[in-house]
């Protein structure tokens, strides 16, 4: 039986996507359009971290410190409290060769990942 590859692809990406798009819109609340304007009229266009790194405090070490060796993605799925991301970066130090941070830099970046990427996240 001839199959056309370009066919199969289309098949499967639909087969694959629609179950999410319907799961995506029942777990995922949009933003409040008020939240949204502010942050982008906050976040200049030439910004390296770009809008999905959240305005606040520790937000460039954070962005430098994660994304050294991975992408916004993975921190954006943790969803952790402050003491697993503590306990995270503790690992990452001990198994991954991240160089240990300064108490004040690890607080801050602490405080960030707290605040913005937490257990009651809103993910995008």
């Amino acid at each position: 039986m001839l199959f056309s590859l370009e066919r199969t692809l289309s098949v499967l990406t639909v087969a694959l996507l629609l179950p999410m798009a319907g799961h995506a819109a029942e777990t995922t609340p949009a933003p409040a359009p008020a939240q949204t304007a502010t942050a982008a009229a906050t976040i200049d266009e030439d910004d390296e971290f770009g809008p999905d790194w959240p305005l606040g405090p520790g937000r460039e070490d954070t962005g430098y410190l994660c994304g050294a060796c991975h992408s916004l993605a993975i921190v954006k799925q943790q969803g952790l409290t402050r003491g697993d991301w503590d306990e995270l970066l503790d690992w990452m130090v001990d198994e991954q060769g991240m160089a240990e941070l300064e108490t004040s830099e690890r607080d801050l970046i602490l405080d960030y990942l707290a605040e913005h990427f937490n257990v009651d996240r809103v993910l995008k």
